[in-house]
């Protein structure tokens, strides 16, 4: 799990961001994965606008409600279109560098802080968009989270969360050597850009049957909001 703020120097993502917005239009952060071939994260896909995101991501904005908390909010696109037509959203983010162009970008509401030590606050909706569910890092990690939410969620409160079912993709994960007790989407990253490299951190795709499950076991109601044939879904936990 993503459960520490990280230091400027270990900050790939927001050294990148923060060179796009100043100008180098082909900025990107190279991501390597344990499992899974990885493309590069640019400063374009990063710095969308609302007309440029994806079907779950529209969807998941139109369902936002009350006090919203976006998690790992990165250039702070999803809030700065929330924050648009009216709605009461705090951006939050691990890394300094997001924070700090977020701030430039106009996101007036910013927490620098990690979920998972999260505990004042009570929001309405907890948004978490580009495989946001993968900072629970593993089933065990999802498993605190499902318990971890009930402190940060006011009553009637909901989960918006995309992820991707990556049996949908690949046919062999389960045959991966030294995984084979594994669940299949439990995978590792490493960021780097130019000189600047990430510590490595866990990451969790999962697939909604599983998540609806272990959604279910710690008392939730979980629907599947919207779901494509490339494995991606958007789920609501509520």
């Amino acid at each position: 799990m993503l459960t520490h703020t990280l230091s400027p120097d270990r900050d790939p993502l927001g050294a990148m961001l923060t060179d796009y917005m100043d100008g180098q239009s082909d900025a990107f952060v190279r991501v390597d994965s344990s499992l899974l071939e990885m493309s590069e994260m640019t400063g374009d896909i990063m710095f969308r606008n609302q007309e440029e995101m994806n079907d779950l991501e529209t969807v998941a904005l139109s369902l936002c409600q009350g006090k919203i908390l976006d998690v790992g909010a990165g250039s702070g696109c999803h809030s700065l279109a929330l924050q648009a037509i009216g709605h009461d959203v705090t951006a939050m983010d691990i890394s300094p560098g997001c924070l700090r162009v977020m701030e430039r970008r106009g996101v007036e509401k910013r927490l620098f802080n990690s979920l998972f030590r999260l505990k004042e606050d009570r929001f309405n909706t907890l948004l978490m968009l580009m495989n946001g569910i993968g900072i629970c890092g593993t089933i065990e990690g999802l498993n605190f989270f499902l318990q971890h939410i009930r402190g940060i969620l006011a009553h009637g409160g909901q989960v918006l969360a995309d992820s991707t079912d990556l049996s949908a993709r690949y046919t062999n994960l389960a045959l991966v050597p030294g995984q084979e007790e594994d669940y299949y989407g439990e995978t590792e990253f490493t960021m780097a850009y130019e000189d600047i490299r990430g510590e490595p951190f866990e990451w969790l795709y999962i697939d909604y049957a599983t998540l609806a499950f272990y959604a279910e076991f710690h008392g939730w109601r979980c629907e599947q909001v919207l779901k494509r044939s490339d494995g991606k879904f958007l789920a609501r936990i509520y």
